[in-house]
């Protein structure tokens, strides 16, 4: 920004000491040009350790410089006050100066000019050139200082005005314009305890109102001044309305509305959206360009916190001088706000909503991506939260006993949860036995129930066995056997041949979805020496070749898996982003696109085979899910998962995509320690299919 040297030169801040400062005032500036005085000392120390001391925001070092005129007119803390006022006002958040000259202007005075750019939170870098002045006062330079330090002609009786200018933060919307956050009014329940006539009845309805106990409520006002009023919880508009009559007839008990977010969908989906909190110190420190302030609040979670660019905007203000009067003296700057934008996701709240009543209050999660593409159709976890809840509490430390409870509400286990996923992984297993030429579908295996050719038993989930079979069917049937066979070749063929396929197929990093994910874990030789400390074994392989072992994955990356699959080897990114909308008309509304970043890159035969065998899980006679999805008139490519967890039950999985030969949707549920993958997990992605193509639950169309 190029401003005037009027712009420059007058600045103020609002309700300083300028009375007490105007005798120090300062006329026009002359050329800083040497005299033909005595020698003296050089003002230029001086004004570097002025400066020094300014940056180090030491203000009793600063003082100590002032010439003995302006500290009788100005006393240590008013000449503090000057600089916090404007640095306040104008919303600076750092500064840096340079010394450019200092010389002698006459045999007692002499001037320092320096520039500083002041980093302002609404109104960007500002840059001025003021002066000290300075006065020989028993033969060292003192500085007559006027707030000119600070900015050049303050004028003695102006001030500093900012007049802000914040967008509204924008609305989420789900698809058909099903609003997830909007703009709301949170009522503040407060306690003045100097007018407090009847502690027990007060204490008694807050604790009914607010499900806190009474001691608790206490504890939050004792000790406080009695003329202060002090928030004790905050309730909904709907709540204060219903509960008026009780809360204003209780002497002590105050009510002050005030703006919020507001999510009207509650829990529903609240893992997705996310909720607003105030700023934390590290938060502040990355944003303070984006002209966030200390009392803002900020995205903390989901699509709140991944899209906080767009439903912020950005701020903007006009930063001016005006006389004592009020009149507009000059404007130092004028910076226009960036819009913020309304965004729309991809979520479909009908199949939301009934992914949500499948899981009920069974820990877990279900995951529905669109086929192409992976638009994220549906999200759910079970702990859920609801986000007026949490964005409403009163104190960090409130905010952070949610986030502990054992039940891990906050978590969303969809895209946070890390699980080992079971025969699910053996999709990744057959892919590799197939691509490496190690097998073929036709490869014969013998199933006895067990299998010992590392030297100790391993179990076939069908303990009686499966008798001779091969590859292909070993994944239609689920055969243990046939999987250790596969992980044991592979790794003799390479040790890390098998992790290799692993994250080509998107496991051990983070899929790119907008919202809070964990990348999960593929373990090799160089993690397992680091955090067992011995290196990679056989048996390792093997576990992993049947999703055991130390292979973590979260719900999210296995859908992620099943779209790759659906799609023929094409890798999306999950999305949820749809659509960032500009309600103003004055930018362009984005439209979000499918992300293509990569392709599998294995052979056709070998996608077609995959897919055929996971067509034929859901069929009769083998398929280990058939007697779930036998009825159904849609075809279902989809694979069990039974992965042994700590607990009584193993973590139940079905992984699906439908329909078989025209995929359009994948579908993954996920409920820990619930059992069998095929009696557990399979009928909940059953039924949000047969929401998905509104199919109704006894089968028919």
């Amino acid at each position: 920004m190029t401003l005037t040297r009027r712009q420059l030169l007058k600045l103020i801040p609002a309700g300083t000491l300028a009375a007490l400062i105007s005798a120090c005032g300062r006329g026009r500036a002359v050329p800083l040009t040497p005299t033909a005085t005595p020698p003296a000392p050089s003002p230029e120390p001086v004004a570097r350790a002025f400066l020094g001391a300014w940056n180090a925001d030491d203000f009793d070092t600063m003082y100590a410089f002032l010439a003995e005129p302006t500290r009788r007119a100005l006393d240590r803390d008013a000449f503090e006050a000057v600089y916090r006022g404007v640095f306040r006002e104008a919303r600076i958040y750092a500064f840096e100066t340079e010394l450019v000259a200092a010389g002698r202007l006459s045999a007692e005075e002499a001037g320092a000019d320096f520039d500083v750019t002041y980093h302002t939170r609404l109104t960007g870098p500002l840059t001025f050139r003021p002066r000290l002045w300075m006065r020989l006062e028993k033969g060292e330079w003192r500085i007559t200082w006027t707030p000119a330090a600070i900015l050049p002609e303050l004028g003695e009786r102006n001030l500093v005005k900012l007049f802000p200018r914040v967008p509204p933060r924008g609305v989420i919307y789900a698809k058909e314009r099903v609003i997830l956050a909007t703009h709301g009014v949170v009522v503040t329940v407060g306690v003045v305890p100097g007018r407090i006539e009847d502690e027990a009845t007060l204490l008694a309805t807050l604790s009914r109102l607010l499900g806190r106990p009474p001691e608790e409520i206490a504890a939050r006002y004792a000790g406080q001044p009695a003329d202060w009023f002090v928030p004790v919880g905050l309730i909904s508009a709907e709540e204060a309305q219903a509960n008026y009559d009780a809360l204003t007839q209780v002497a002590g008990i105050e009510m002050r509305e005030r703006a919020a977010r507001a999510y009207p969908q509650g829990e529903r989906a609240g893992h997705v959206v996310g909720y607003v909190g105030p700023i934390s110190a590290e938060e502040l420190a990355t944003l303070a360009e984006r002209g966030y302030e200390e009392t803002d609040l900020v995205g903390k979670l989901g699509v709140e916190r991944a899209a906080e660019p767009l439903l912020a905007g950005r701020k903007g203000g006009r930063l001016v001088v005006l006389s004592p009067d009020g009149a507009e003296v000059s404007t130092l700057a004028d910076v226009p706000a960036e819009q913020s934008r309304n965004v729309h996701i991809t979520l479909d709240m009908a199949l939301q909503e009934r992914a949500e009543a499948l899981l009920g209050e069974r820990r877990g999660s279900v995951v529905v991506l669109e086929v192409p593409g992976g638009r994220v159709l549906a999200l759910a976890s079970f702990p859920r939260f609801d986000p007026n809840a949490v964005a409403n509490l009163l104190s960090p430390q409130e905010r952070l006993a949610v986030a502990q409870r054992p039940d891990r509400p906050l978590v969303n286990r969809a895209t946070q949860g890390l699980y080992p996923c079971g025969s699910v992984f053996k999709i990744v297993t057959m892919t590799a036995a197939l691509e490496t030429g190690l097998f073929t579908p036709q490869s014969t295996f013998t199933c006895t129930g067990v299998w010992t050719r590392l030297g100790i038993p391993m179990w076939c989930w069908k303990r009686d066995g499966h008798g001779v079979i091969d590859l292909y069917n070993g994944l239609i049937e689920s055969c243990d056997v046939v999987f250790y066979e596969v992980g044991l070749a592979l790794y003799n063929q390479d040790p890390n041949l098998l992790q290799a396929f692993a994250r080509r197929m998107g496991f051990g990093a983070p899929t790119g979805i907008e919202v809070d994910e964990e990348a999960g874990l593929v373990p090799d030789d160089g993690w397992k020496r680091a955090q067992v400390g011995v290196g990679w074994t056989p048996g390792d392989t093997v576990n992993m070749a049947i999703g055991q072992g130390f292979l973590l994955v979260t719900p999210l990356q296995v859908a992620h898996m099943m779209v790759t699959v659906a799609s023929g080897g094409t890798i999306y990114r999950p999305t949820l982003l749809a659509m960032a909308e500009d309600v103003t008309g004055r930018a362009s509304t984005v439209t979000y696109q499918p992300e293509v970043v990569g392709t599998l890159d294995v052979g056709a035969g070998v996608m077609e085979t995959v897919r055929s065998a996971l067509a034929r899980v859901t069929q009769p006679p083998r398929g280990t899910a058939n007697f779930v999805f036998r009825d159904f008139p849609i075809p279902v490519a989809g694979k069990t998962g039974t992965a042994e967890a700590p607990g009584e039950e193993p973590h139940a999985w079905f992984a699906a995509y439908a329909p078989a030969d025209r995929p359009e949707v994948a579908v993954v549920a996920m409920l820990e320690n619930a059992g069998e993958g095929s009696g557990v997990a399979a009928p909940v992605v059953r039924d949000v299919l047969a929401a998905y193509f509104g199919v109704d639950r006894s089968g028919g169309a």
